[in-house]
């Protein structure tokens, strides 16, 4: 299988919020207990250098995104 890093669309924000919930299921991932929805993830990512893993079918196997935190 090969894996293609491509940059996030819109449209994988449903396979996204999938794997990001999975991630807080675990209580270590993040303070948050469930995924935000598009509009307020959205608002809190940098527009750049958000991608995702797919495989050969399409499928998100994972992703990552930057944010921007207090420098205080």
């Amino acid at each position: 299988m090969k894996i293609h890093i491509e940059e996030m669309l819109k449209k994988d924000w449903v396979q996204v919020r999938t794997i990001y919930g999975q991630g807080l299921a675990t209580g270590i991932a993040a303070f948050m207990t469930t995924p935000s929805r598009w509009k307020d993830w959205n608002a809190g990512h940098l527009e750049i250098c958000r991608n995702v893993a797919r495989d050969d079918s399409g499928m998100v196997l994972g992703w990552s995104a930057l944010a921007p935190v207090a420098d205080n």
